[in-house]
């Protein structure tokens, strides 16, 4: 029989944290919760249903996750953001996988996101459903050449498709729109200057407009209606504001 852990990264993530770890104790063996300071109810759901909590001040998602998965106790690893959801069917094919032999490396999981309570086809960086790599043997995979952000881990060398969905709710505010561009945003900026991009004013608008055209019109954000619109528009604000952010962390550097 397979052993899985599975960890979660909280941060005032109340909302739908208790339907997930008890979706996931019927297939987890141990369920860890990286807190990064919630002053919500986070710590006592946690506690309440006997997760191992601990606490590690955020710096960015990459080095989150690299430190919650060196808390796990077995090999099979399962990460699952406190904004997912975890269906029935996906549950069933994780309780299978633990008598399973023969099993991949990692596992790819079927998400389907929802922004301001609608079902939608696409949300910068991603097109919905999309497949993230969730499930994976920490022997052969880490994050060691992740980014920093959408961060996801490398090394397997086969790979499946769990069956079942990861229902993802973010975005249920316009105000959470506005918190998530600020903080995602800041993270990118430390990739694009590592990448060496070209930071210009033109570079910065072209690639604004870019981004706005691609999410609504080439990824289908035209087909949820004002949520598409609202998307299309994160998708500007982000690329215009992680350029903007990475020319003034430049400038600060040289002062």
């Amino acid at each position: 029989m397979n052993q899985f852990s599975a960890f979660i990264l909280t941060f005032n993530s109340a909302k739908y944290l208790e339907k997930i770890i008890v979706r996931l104790q019927k297939a987890c063996d141990e369920i860890i919760i990286v807190d990064s300071g919630s002053t919500d109810g986070t710590k006592s759901i946690s506690e309440k249903h006997g997760c191992r909590f601990v606490v590690r001040r955020f710096d960015n998602f990459k080095n989150q996750r690299a430190f919650a998965l060196a808390q796990c106790r077995h090999d099979w690893v399962l990460m699952i953001d406190s904004d997912e959801v975890p269906d029935d069917s996906l549950i069933a094919a994780l309780q299978m996988l633990k008598a399973g032999t023969n099993i991949p490396d990692a596992c790819r999981l079927r998400r389907e996101w929802y922004v301001l309570g609608k079902k939608i086809h696409a949300m910068y960086p991603v097109v919905s459903p999309d497949y993230p790599v969730r499930l994976f043997d920490k022997r052969k995979s880490n994050f060691d050449n992740s980014p920093e952000v959408h961060e996801e881990p490398s090394g397997y060398e086969t790979i499946g498709v769990l069956g079942g969905t990861l229902q993802h709710f973010t975005f249920e505010s316009k105000q959470e729109i506005t918190d998530k561009l600020e903080r995602y945003t800041s993270l990118s900026a430390e990739t694009l200057i590592k990448k060496g991009k070209s930071l210009s004013a033109l570079q910065q608008l072209l690639s604004a407009i870019a981004a706005f055209v691609k999410w609504y019109f080439v990824m289908g954000g035209w087909k949820d209606g004002l949520t598409g619109i609202v998307l299309a528009k994160y998708a500007f604000d982000y690329t215009f504001l992680k350029y903007e952010k990475a020319r003034k962390k430049i400038g600060r550097a040289h002062v």
